[in-house]
């Protein structure tokens, strides 16, 4: 999932979503996951972007499959949060509405989406900021991601084969997933399909 992009965008995901029988989706509801939000929250006010946020455009309480919340509970965030360096917390909590007041005034689409890029492979950035952070990676990431494996690997056992289970979750979190499928429960690639986001020259 990109939390922003167009309303047809999200229209689309919408759509594929209500043909799943069940959907896992994400969100940590405290206000340091909300303050979090606001770097591109901000942005979508920008009318000539153009673009509409995610739990704007597509409420996952409409949804028609079964929902998992595949995430952590309020007070399981709030107990990794804690864990993170002060200096850390306050920094990440400052920067956020910082970022997404720049974007605001100097973002186009284009270099909106030249963030937007999630590989398999960690970069080598990715390994550094891993290593240079490991409280906050832990918390944003790492967790998360183990709560996520775990419930979407029960809801293929409970679900069988044959059903189709939607992943409503950051595009960063799908390597751990990718992992799963593959490692643990032998699955391959043999097709896929690209959705638009948006246009650069709109």
């Amino acid at each position: 999932m990109i939390h922003v992009g167009t309303a047809s965008y999200f229209a689309e995901v919408r759509r594929r979503l209500d043909g799943c029988d069940v959907v896992l989706f994400e969100g940590v509801r405290t206000f340091h996951s909300w303050l979090l939000t606001r770097s591109y929250a901000i942005a979508t006010h920008r009318q000539r972007l153009g673009l509409v946020l995610q739990q704007d455009a597509l409420r996952t309480a409409s949804l028609t499959p079964q929902k998992i919340h595949a995430d952590l509970s309020a007070a399981e965030f709030a107990a990794a949060w804690r864990d993170i360096p002060l200096f850390q917390r306050v920094a990440v909590l400052l920067l956020a509405p910082v970022y997404g007041f720049w974007i605001y005034c100097t973002g186009t689409r284009e270099s909106i989406g030249r963030h937007l890029s999630t590989d398999d492979l960690e970069s080598s950035k990715d390994l550094d900021r891993y290593e240079a952070l490991p409280e906050l990676e832990m918390a944003m990431s790492t967790r998360r991601d183990a709560r996520l494996v775990q419930d979407l690997s029960s809801a293929l056992k409970s679900h069988g084969a044959g059903a189709r289970i939607g992943v409503l979750y950051g595009a960063a979190h799908m390597r751990a997933v990718s992992r799963m499928l593959t490692a643990k429960h032998h699955y391959r690639v043999v097709e896929s399909e690209w959705i638009k986001v948006f246009d650069y020259d709109a």
